[in-house]
């Protein structure tokens, strides 16, 4: 399915949308006002001095090919209000060519959050996927992503690395219970708030169960931790992908180096599809045996060979049980 396909597919559906007022009502998705549109520039934004519908601006936290994010709050609130808030939208030089996608993306980002109610998941608290300027607002999670925590952290504890990927399993899970295959983990899409509480972000590439895919393939972060089959041409969005996915995340986490390693993105795909990887209690003997285990079902290249993602979770949570009192350190 093309990106475009998606939105048409789903035009009637609704999105919970803050009016002005705070007040929640319903927004449709229509498909053929997006042809034409044109992304908010930063000259338009400093005319409204620096405002997107009803939020208020604030620094931008990132940026990227696709999008760019900024903290926000509701312009009605005071001056000196925090910006509680995240905004994503659309990065305004991104060729012509490619809005149609960045649109589509994150419509699929809005209708994932809005569905998945799990306090893993990051959720929609505002969306205009109809008309410029196309963005969508979450809450401002206080914390670092997984990624940075290990660029610092020197070592961590097994019992408190498996209350995180276990957090990380049960977001991920409750999405294929609404239907929903991520298809975009990886450490900087996992926020870890100042508890340790996990909150995944970035579910722009997430399709239905059984969809056909289209995804960027630009990212080499992403494709470190992407499934074989992912990178097929008619591949349809399959739970056994977010198995491998999350497998390579928790090798990572092992390891601080991923399963299949590459400099650009042909030959990340190669090792992924066509390399074995260095065994797992190689690199890190102080892997629970039972994670080893569970992980090396996790990796196969043969999705049909993978555990069911249910059974994965149930695996980890054992795991974590059996590790409460575990204080291994694992050195970083």
């Amino acid at each position: 399915m093309e990106p475009s396909d998606y939105l048409r597919s789903h035009s009637n559906e609704a999105i919970r949308v803050p009016n002005n007022a705070g007040i929640e009502t319903e927004a449709t998705t229509p498909i053929d006002r997006h042809d034409s549109f044109m992304t908010l520039t930063r000259t338009q934004l400093d005319d409204q001095e620096n405002t997107i519908s009803c939020w208020k601006l604030g620094p931008q936290v990132t940026g990227g090919r696709w999008y760019e994010i900024y903290r926000a709050r509701p312009k009605t609130l005071s001056i000196d209000s925090d910006f509680d808030y995240v905004i994503k939208t659309i990065n305004p030089t991104l060729p012509h060519a490619d809005k149609q996608k960045a649109i589509d993306r994150l419509g699929r980002e809005a209708f994932a959050t809005e569905a998945i109610m799990h306090n893993a998941v990051i959720r929609l608290l505002d969306a205009e996927l109809d008309k410029t300027p196309f963005f969508l607002v979450q809450p401002w999670v206080y914390g670092r992503s997984l990624d940075r925590f290990f660029a610092s952290a020197q070592q961590v504890a097994i019992n408190r690395l498996m209350w995180v990927l276990r957090q990380v399993a049960e977001g991920i899970h409750a999405g294929h219970q609404c239907g929903r295959v991520y298809l975009g983990l990886d450490p900087s899409h996992v926020l870890l708030g100042r508890t340790g509480r996990v909150k995944l972000i970035g579910w722009s590439q997430s399709h239905g169960i059984g969809e056909r895919v289209w995804l960027p393939h630009d990212q080499i972060q992403a494709a470190r931790y992407m499934a074989p089959e992912c990178f097929a041409d008619g591949y349809r969005a399959s739970t056994a992908s977010d198995v491998y996915s999350l497998g390579a995340l928790i090798y990572q986490s092992l390891t601080l180096e991923t399963p299949y390693s590459g400099s650009t993105l042909d030959s990340i795909k190669q090792a992924v599809r066509q390399q074995s990887n260095v065994d797992l209690m190689i690199r890190q003997p102080l892997c629970p045996r039972p994670l080893y285990r569970l992980v090396r079902k996790m990796l196969s290249k043969n999705p049909h060979h993978r555990p069911e993602f249910g059974d994965v979770l149930e695996s980890l949570i054992s795991i974590e049980i059996e590790h409460l009192s575990d204080m291994t350190v694992i050195p970083l």
